[in-house]
């Protein structure tokens, strides 16, 4: 009988790609440094109510995931060529991801060249940056460019491979009504301190210590796609691709915003600035110091001649970041469905 990483189905792709290749198996967790517990789930359940599990408290600030993500070897040989096989130049990481509150990042598993085999993986959350759904979908991605091998993928941060996702509730929506996106729907040609024109959105930052998004509600049908739930089906997907849009030009202002107010000891005003910088900084700058990052990444802003590499890396980190390639993915092949 073939084994679970034997029945994979195969996406619509020009390279070989295990869907749900991956074992992911969440198995205890705990809250704001209490000990963990195990959270007994049988094998089908995908979903972790975290408004139920708050070991004696209604509210919970920090939450702490223990899990094990399996590669199993046959998947490493079937989207690697031969000659990567033993030397696999991939890494493992699982994504987190809130529609509500656009916020993405993820957990560094493995590097390359990545084992097979089973990892620990250990996932923190603090509340206050959720709402709603957070998903859990680990991946397997390159780690380098190559040249065209037929059927296998040959470029860097390509994904090859998947797992089930799972669903974490940390609140449950008033009534029946689903949950809205984090920030404010406003009509912006009835707001004074929205800008004109057809702007989707607009991140307003007035109040420089916490940023706010508005979407404009003088397009509904794009609000309402926004609020949509589930993860199949045409309005999913749509919504997953505007996300990414908003989310990708969100990021760069952020991005922008935050290097910009680094000062000549590295140090920015407001913590949301120090935790962008905490997220790209190293990867726009090839540093593993994050101090010593930042320190570039203020030299670099006011160097004329360097800020148009430095634009086009932010482009580039937060492409790898945001990912906008998978969800344009989705929604094709869920209309070659139609």
């Amino acid at each position: 009988m073939p084994s679970k990483s034997q029945r994979h189905r195969t996406r619509t792709l020009p390279f070989c790609y295990r869907d749900e290749g991956l074992d992911f198996d969440v198995q205890r967790f705990a809250t704001d440094g209490r000990d963990p517990e195990p959270l007994s789930l049988n094998s089908a359940q995908r979903e972790i109510d975290l408004t139920a599990r708050g070991q004696g408290t209604d509210e919970w600030t920090t939450a702490t995931l223990e899990a094990t993500l399996t590669l199993p070897e046959d998947v490493i040989e079937a989207v690697f060529p031969s000659d990567e096989v033993d030397s696999p130049p991939g890494k493992l990481y699982v994504a987190c991801r809130c529609h509500d509150t656009i916020y993405r990042d993820r957990i560094d598993v493995a590097s390359a060249p990545v084992e097979p085999g089973e990892h620990v993986v250990t996932i923190t959350l603090k509340r206050d940056q959720f709402k709603g759904e957070i998903e859990l979908r680990p991946y397997l991605v390159r780690t380098r460019d190559r040249d065209d091998v037929a059927a296998y993928a040959s470029t860097k941060n390509v994904r090859l491979a998947d797992a089930l996702p799972y669903r974490l509730i940390v609140d449950h929506p008033k009534g029946d009504e689903p949950p809205s996106i984090d920030g404010e729907a406003i009509s912006f040609s009835q707001t004074a301190h929205l800008p004109d024109g057809d702007q989707l959105y607009h991140l307003d930052f007035r109040n420089e210590g916490r940023p706010k998004l508005w979407l404009n509600a003088d397009y509904p049908r794009v609000t309402n796609v926004l609020e949509s739930r589930g993860s199949i089906g045409a309005e999913p997907r749509m919504r997953d691709v505007i996300l990414d849009q908003i989310s990708y030009g969100i990021w760069t202002q952020l991005v922008v915003r935050a290097v910009t107010s680094i000062d000549q000891d590295g140090n920015v005003e407001h913590d949301w600035q120090e935790t962008v910088l905490e997220t790209f900084a190293r990867g726009l700058t090839g540093r593993s110091n994050l101090e010593a990052a930042k320190l570039e990444l203020r030299s670099r802003v006011r160097d004329h001649e360097s800020l148009g590499q430095f634009i086009s890396d932010v482009d580039a980190e937060i492409q790898e970041y945001v990912d906008p390639r998978t969800q344009l993915i989705n929604l094709m092949e869920e209309g070659l469905k139609l």
